[in-house]
């Protein structure tokens, strides 16, 4: 069951961010690069206590891509869909920086607003 809730929850951010108009890369958008990357958190969202290591490499390589306003803010509303579409408790995303050790460029979570990320 949390299998199929994981890939529908996947299959969803796919079609909804590829609707953004965003810089692709070897053909896939950068929320899609991301989805990629954080693949392995969904274990510490929905079954375990503390992220792996290939979780928090994947969020250090996403926290590293975004360097201008448009890609963070691009990526806050990536990452925010992706939390809203997961019904996770909020606490999980919360403690993911922190567990990884990382300073996220912003909050995670489905009602942090990114219009409020800073220049």
């Amino acid at each position: 069951m949390r299998k199929s809730i994981s890939i529908a929850c996947v299959i969803a951010i796919t079609i909804l961010m590829s609707h953004l108009n965003v810089f692709t890369v070897h053909g896939l958008t950068p929320c899609e690069e991301a989805t990629n990357l954080l693949q392995p958190c969904l274990k510490y969202i929905w079954l375990e206590d503390t992220p792996s290591p290939d979780c928090c490499s994947g969020l250090d390589t996403v926290n590293k891509g975004v360097k201008t306003y448009d890609d963070r803010h691009d990526m806050c509303i990536c990452l925010s869909t992706e939390a809203a579409i997961t019904s996770a408790p909020q606490y999980k995303f919360d403690n993911l920086p922190k567990l990884c050790g990382i300073t996220l460029f912003a909050p995670v979570g489905p009602k942090f607003d990114c219009s409020s990320i800073k220049v």
